[in-house]
């Protein structure tokens, strides 16, 4: 299913926009927006595949909005949407994938979407990684693991998996990983070394398992597979008992959580787990 959004400062458009795709079940629709801004901060946090962009909007028009879409995200879609015919020219110059001009109706609307189903289907999206905590931190994509050039950028990234998708602002993460820095080395490091980050995700087309938005950074849990988030989602279902749980508790018990990268920040956390595999062991031998 391809993840869409909208941007229109209109309001009825928008509202007719989301009827119109009530039936498109090709496509899920993520948003739907009245500014640039709106759609822009959403980006930062939520992939998307493609998006409906108005042209002709107060403040941020439609053309400088794709250049920061883009930016954020090279491989989106950009389908502008106007009354006026004169932008085509500059639309694809941009690289539109197309153009439509208002009003929008079904039949038009269908031929995009079969545009959309043609682009995506040719460009293979890349599978999830699987991203290791018990143990050494690894990530894992296609049975290879990363290899990393910078290993701060590396415990940026376990500092934010362990964190499980909460924001988290450069400040905190300074701090758990160069905690002896004061705070100027400490902001210098930290924007170097994101940005290292960044780049060597963007290397193996994993952009998307990081967001960031008002200062915080976080890591996009349903973007990853990862054994301790599988660990956790089975405690708080209280499903750790099957045999799913027990394996990953024998792996975490054999292993330890991120203890082979020794991070200091992750030892409460490791005592956490280590009790939980106590505790079911303990029941276990119980029901016995």
């Amino acid at each position: 299913m391809i993840r869409i959004a909208a941007v229109d400062d209109e309001s009825h458009v928008l509202e007719r926009f989301e009827r119109m795709l009530l039936d498109v079940t090709e496509l899920k629709l993520c948003g739907l927006f009245r500014t640039g801004e709106q759609l822009l901060a959403y980006l930062k946090q939520h992939p998307l595949d493609a998006v409906f962009v108005d042209i002709e909007m107060p403040g941020l028009n439609g053309l400088q909005l794709s250049e920061q879409i883009l930016d954020l995200n090279e491989t989106i879609d950009i389908i502008f949407v106007t009354a006026f015919n004169q932008y085509a020219v500059e639309a694809f110059e941009l690289q539109a994938m197309d153009y439509i001009m208002k009003p929008l109706t079904e039949e038009r609307l269908r031929k995009t979407v079969k545009r959309l189903l043609k682009t995506k289907s040719a460009v293979s999206r890349p599978e999830k990684p699987f991203i290791q905590c018990f143990g050494d931190f690894e990530v894992f994509l296609r049975g290879e693991a990363l290899v990393w050039k910078n290993s701060k950028a590396k415990e940026i990234l376990a500092f934010l998996v362990h964190k499980k998708g909460v924001p988290v602002n450069w400040e905190k993460i300074s701090a758990a990983v160069w905690p002896d820095y004061d705070s100027e080395r400490a902001q210098t490091n930290f924007h170097a070394t994101t940005y290292l980050l960044r780049k060597r995700l963007a290397e193996v087309g994993l952009s998307s398992i990081l967001g960031n938005g008002r200062g915080n950074y976080r890591v996009m849990p349903d973007q990853v597979n990862c054994d301790f988030y599988q660990l956790e989602d089975l405690v708080e279902s209280k499903q750790i008992n099957g045999q799913e749980g027990l394996r990953l508790l024998e792996q975490l018990q054999q292993k330890g959580y991120l203890e082979g990268s020794g991070y200091a920040w992750a030892y409460a956390k490791a005592a956490e787990l280590d009790g939980i595999g106590r505790r079911v062991r303990q029941d276990l031998l119980k029901s016995r």
